[in-house]
């Protein structure tokens, strides 16, 4: 990878660790090439944004240089590379489905590349389910992901487990997006289950490489699941869970969501959702691939 692209990624997390907002507000800087160029090039000597203002002022030069050597590390290991979400010629290209999101995350780091080619849907659900939801979301991921639908979940225990046990099982792809830094993998128990994701499909992660979990992190681990998906499905979850947060983010992004029938149907907050037509209800992959057909035309 090209020295000056991980000055740049350096650049972006010094100026992550100044920000005074929200994350997708350097995403919008890194998305205009001339308030990338100003941020990324010390020579450049006019910039119209006062966040880029703010930030070249503010920017530690030591702090750059800490990040461009955690950077070099991580690439030399083959940990994972960075993914800017800037057009930058030659680098690691930005999912097109997550740039497409009002609040996407400035930079990614992953194992593998992250364009999605083909139909892909994320498949959540509780922590806890009960053996027939882990059974049937076994079923489901691996009946997706033989027909080339590229299977996403958040790596927990439970559902998001089966989900991407099915789909490695059927020989497909999937993709695990962390709530942690990349370097850190939750729950522990996990460990061999992301080697495994690792060699055919990707790791992801928003956050520092080294970040612990936190309060927030896995709420904020949803939104990238819901935008790199063409639809969410939920196999089980509460009112209120992170599972429902999920959806809620799919919703916002204009994405479809659906809802197995099995588990749900007795939900109140589910059969709401699905009487304002926010929602489907679905018992079998067939209803998902329809879904996905719709997306395609």
């Amino acid at each position: 990878m090209e020295q000056e692209y991980v000055r740049q990624v350096a650049v972006v997390m010094a100026s992550l660790e100044l920000l005074p907002a929200q994350p997708s507000d350097l995403t919008g800087v890194l998305r205009d090439p001339d308030q990338f160029h100003a941020l990324v090039d010390t020579n450049a000597d006019f910039y119209e944004s006062e966040l880029v203002g703010y930030l070249r002022e503010n920017l530690d030069q030591a702090r750059v240089e800490n990040w461009h050597k955690q950077i070099d590390r991580l690439i030399a290991a083959e940990i994972a590379v960075p993914i800017l979400a800037a057009d930058v010629p030659n680098a690691p290209v930005y999912p097109e489905r997550l740039a497409r999101c009002w609040d996407a995350p400035p930079v990614l780091f992953s194992t593998a590349s992250v364009e999605i080619e083909g139909p892909s849907v994320a498949i959540i659900g509780s922590r806890a389910g009960t053996a027939e939801v882990i059974a049937d979301t076994h079923a489901l991921a691996a009946d997706l992901a033989a027909t080339g639908v590229t299977v996403i979940s958040g790596l927990a225990a439970g559902v998001d487990t089966a989900a991407h046990e099915g789909a490695l099982a059927a020989n497909g792809r999937t993709i695990a997006v962390f709530g942690t830094g990349i370097t850190r993998i939750f729950p522990e128990q996990n460990a061999d289950l992301a080697d495994r994701i690792r060699q055919t499909g990707a790791l992801v992660s928003q956050f520092a490489p080294y970040a612990p979990r936190t309060r927030t992190s896995f709420l904020r681990r949803n939104h990238v699941i819901a935008g790199l998906s063409d639809v969410s499905i939920i196999m089980a979850g509460q009112a209120r869970s992170g599972s429902r947060h999920e959806i809620e983010q799919a919703m916002g992004y204009g994405r479809s969501v659906m809802m197995w029938e099995p588990a749900l149907s007795d939900q109140k907050w589910a059969r709401r959702l699905a009487d304002n037509g926010e929602a489907t209800f679905f018992s079998d992959a067939h209803d998902v691939r329809h879904m996905l057909d719709r997306h395609d035309h």
